[in-house]
């Protein structure tokens, strides 16, 4: 039988504190991107790789690192399309995200790959 993936293994790597603020579809007056969501000093695992991309409409594109963060942070946003995470006083954007799920359907925890 499959169990329940354990939060708590996942919980002794959090290291590091990080504000996440994700954005929703669309422009605000001013021509700044409307916030959906901000997060702040939520424990966080940073993993630091550099790795170069095409993206889908060919550009070249280089990610940075991940985030990964216990649980998901956005239950209401059922997809995560943009936005930025601070760590350390360095920002970087969020490329994309991904919600690995246990076998029960929760979610486990949200990765943010960042460049």
């Amino acid at each position: 039988m499959i169990k329940k993936l354990n939060p708590r293994h996942l919980e002794r790597l959090l290291n590091n504190e990080c504000d996440v603020k994700l954005y929703q579809e669309g422009l605000s007056e001013e021509g700044e991107p409307l916030t959906s969501l901000n997060l702040k000093n939520k424990k966080c695992r940073f993993v630091e790789k550099i790795k170069t991309i095409i993206s889908a409409d060919g550009k070249k594109v280089e990610l940075v690192g991940k985030v990964i963060l216990l649980g998901d942070i956005a239950p209401e946003i059922k997809k995560i399309s943009g936005g930025e995470v601070i760590i350390n006083n360095s920002k970087y954007e969020i490329y994309q995200a991904s919600r690995p799920r246990n076998p029960d359907g929760s979610v486990h925890h949200t990765t943010l790959e960042l460049m």
